[in-house]
């Protein structure tokens, strides 16, 4: 992390001074109660006995939780994440109605996200938190993803959509994902857990915990590695390491320890038509353009239980990632007395061709994040209402440093400096819902999100009329807004109605560009003004259903770039609507049936129509938003160990450019997107005296070719079929004594 790793552990240290002096002063520890979230229980519940993780939830816990969210909901829970065997985040977050994700290549070094039709380059759409804490790079002024979160960290994912937004934030626009992290066992446990497969595919995973006194513990570290589909090998490393102490009576704390770093091929040129159609399976153009990027992050949430009716989470965290891309320089127009090391494709035909230069831009950024938020819950009844007040804020400042250099030969990371800038942010929010029971089946919950940002940007190298100079070219900017919402919930578990109102807001950001050559750039603020109406129902045990139908009106999207030349990665679109219903069904057919086996059937879909408001491109669908998709999974589990699941997904065709062109260029960055069908399967046993378990997993199945995308400037092929052979071993002290 080069010059702020001190950053980063003053931080830690700080934590620590803080929690332990917490603990000082309050009373002899004991085992903290349970905090209801319910709300809808009586004011004055007497303390559950169990002990419930130190986190931030976007859903809840309980049971019945999410009949209780005024809004459309998914939880995704440690059992699936076991029975899908998933080798990255986007194959469980397909699950998600609504979502449509891509993960790149084996390696899943960057994921896209979008929610109901937004632009899903690099997830800058969609809030992602991790224990209710933000990932993304700059979560005001740069909100990408430049990594993907590593599945094996979680024990479970949250998504909520609707009015529910605005308690996170800063992006109010569509949805809320938050991964919720491994838990500090009670007693001794280990794991060892290895898949090794086809593309030279390696991942070994390591976990142990156990508790010292009053304080437990976690520690897991995973390596991955593989040669990669297309010839873009990759090697990725995470660590992840837990410690909960009780600090006091009634409060616990979490420190939250994390590293993460990604080593890869990293190209940003695909594959000309002619290529695709001769060879999909062909290897990177571009095999000297590579990705190193470190993150390293720390955290400490605490939570105290001021009263049976009160309680408060204080979160203090601070995240660093710095990320250096190698890009080779190429060209589609030659020019005869220009040395190129290789030239791809067919120079005859306009477009068809590849020129590769022995030279390169090199990207360089680094960002900081430290923020810190205290969020408080307060039920209190008048007369026969019962109320739950959520309020909180947050203070948040965010840095970044762009340098960007050019190379005199492909495989360099030094150059010469052609651009430099910083950036710098301080943002305030404040919140505040209110969940109003008038009735056991009867939820209102209104709120208001506030939230202040103060930007400045500071240019200190530039290209000018003579060449590239320094400068110091500085501007600032402020903005502010508040944000309304408003839900209901009428019913209850068996059926119960739910909608909801609220403003989407994502503030304005600072845009890569797409060239390697161009600078970044600024664009305008995302709002929309958004609708729900939904119900849920389990009429019998063995059935949940879930049905959502959505209205987004924005004022203003910012979508993807497709103009010819485009030097910004993204523009302002203008006014949009977005439309759709989102479905989901899950079936206990041994419930059913009074099977000893379980066997379970999951299944959703979604229709989404996002369009252009006004102007020439009226009607036309947004880029990269298909209309329907459709995915299922079937579980079968014998209690002797043996078991399995296969699911299916199909995504609809989309178009990759606003005028929604149907027949592809030769480039192959332009043209439509064929629909794809994608089955996983994997199967299992597992020998509960031993603890081992041996699987047998095949992704795409049948090898399905479809593109997966066409920018920033080719066609990117999906992943191809991949097996793989795990077995893994879990150690429990609890039963060995």
């Amino acid at each position: 992390m080069r010059k702020r790793l001190p950053f980063v552990l003053a931080l830690t240290s700080a934590a620590l001074a803080f929690s332990g002096s917490a603990r000082a002063q309050e009373a002899p520890p004991e085992p903290p109660p349970a905090l209801p979230v319910d709300p809808v229980a009586p004011s004055t519940p007497a303390p559950p006995k169990s002990v419930e993780p130190t986190e931030v939830h976007v859903i809840g816990n309980k049971a019945d939780a999410l009949q209780k969210v005024p809004g459309s909901g998914t939880v995704i829970t440690g059992k699936d994440l076991q029975r899908a065997a998933p080798t990255d985040t986007a194959e469980m977050l397909r699950r998600v109605p609504g979502i449509t994700v891509r993960q790149d290549y084996g390696g899943g070094n960057r994921i896209d996200i979008s929610v109901r039709g937004l632009d899903g380059g690099r997830s800058r759409r969609v809030l992602i938190l991790e224990d209710g804490i933000p990932m993304s790079v700059n979560p005001y002024s740069e909100p990408d993803m430049y990594f993907a979160p590593v599945i094996e960290r979680y024990r479970g994912i949250e998504v909520v959509k609707g009015s529910g937004n605005i308690l996170f934030g800063p992006q109010t626009l569509a949805g809320t994902i938050n991964f919720l992290t491994l838990t500090p066992p009670e007693h001794q446990q280990g794991s060892v857990d290895v898949d090794a497969g086809t593309y030279g595919y390696l991942r070994a995973l390591a976990r142990y915990g156990d508790r010292i006194g009053d304080a437990r513990y976690v520690v897991q570290v995973i390596q991955r590695r593989g040669d990669g589909f297309r010839d873009l090998p990759f090697s990725a490393t995470d660590v992840l390491a837990k410690i909960a102490f009780p600090t006091g009576r009634d409060g616990e704390a979490v420190l939250k320890l994390g590293y993460h770093r990604d080593d890869a091929a990293s190209d940003d040129v695909g594959l000309t038509s002619a290529m695709y159609r001769e060879d999909r399976f062909r290897a990177s153009l571009s095999p000297n353009s590579h990705l190193i990027l470190n993150r390293y992050d720390v955290s400490l949430t605490q939570e105290q239980r001021l009263s049976v009716t009160t309680k408060v989470k204080t979160l203090l965290y601070a995240y660093e990632t710095d990320r250096i891309w190698r890009r080779q320089d190429y060209t589609r127009s030659p020019s005869p007395r220009v040395p190129y090391t290789s030239i791809v494709g067919d120079s005859s035909v306009r477009g068809e061709a590849i020129y590769f230069l022995d030279s390169n831009a090199i990207l360089d950024r680094e960002y900081g994040v430290l923020g810190f938020e205290p969020r408080a819950e307060h039920r209190f009844d008048t007369g026969a209402v019962k109320h739950t007040i959520d309020f909180g804020g947050r203070v948040l400042h965010e840095t970044a440093h762009y340098q960007q250099r050019s190379g005199n030969y492909a495989e360099t990371y030094a150059g010469t400096l052609d651009f430099e800038e910083k950036h710098s942010g301080t943002a305030f929010a404040a919140y505040v819902q209110d969940r109003i029971a008038f009735r056991d089946d009867l939820l209102v919950t209104p709120g208001v999100r506030f939230e202040r940002l103060s930007f400045t940007r500071t240019v200190l190298r530039e290209a000018t009329n003579a060449g590239t100079a320094d400068v110091f070219e500085q501007g600032d900017k402020s903005l502010q807004g508040f944000i309304p919402g408003i839900g209901m919930v009428v019913g209850q578990k068996p059926l119960n109605v739910f909608g909801g109102m609220h403003l989407g807001f994502a503030p304005p950001r600072v845009t890569s560009s797409i060239s390697a050559r161009g600078k970044t750039s600024a664009v305008g603020a995302d709002e929309s003004i958004n609708y729900e109406l939904g119900v849920r129902t389990m009429p019998v045990k063995w059935v949940r259903v879930e049905a959502t139908g959505y209205v987004s009106n924005f004022s203003n999207q910012v979508i993807v770039n497709t103009a010819a030349n485009a030097e910004a990665n993204l523009t302002d679109a203008g006014a949009t609507n977005l439309y759709g219903v989102e479905s989901g069904a899950l079936l206990a057919l041994d419930k059913a049936l009074q099977l000893e086996t379980i066997v379970e059937l999951g299944a959703r879909y979604s229709f989404s129509r996002s369009t252009f408001r006004y102007g020439t491109l009226a009607g036309n669908l947004l880029p990269y938003a298909p209309e329907h998709s459709f995915n299922t999974n079937l579980d079968v589990e014998h209690k002797v160990g043996l078991g399995g699941q296969i699911a299916y997904a199909f995504l609809g065709r989309q178009f990759t450019d606003a005028s929604n062109t149907v027949a592809q260029d030769a480039a192959g960055g332009i043209g439509q997107l064929d629909s794809r069908h994608i089955v996983d399967a994997t199967v299992h046993y597992h020998h509960k005296r031993t603890g081992l378990t041996f699987r047998l997993t095949a992704k795409n199945l049948f090898d399905a070719a479809y593109v997966v995308a066409r920018r920033p400037e080719g066609i990117f092929p999906g992943n191809y079929r991949q097996i793989l052979l795990g077995a893994r071993w879990d150690w429990d002290g609890a039963k060995r004594d």
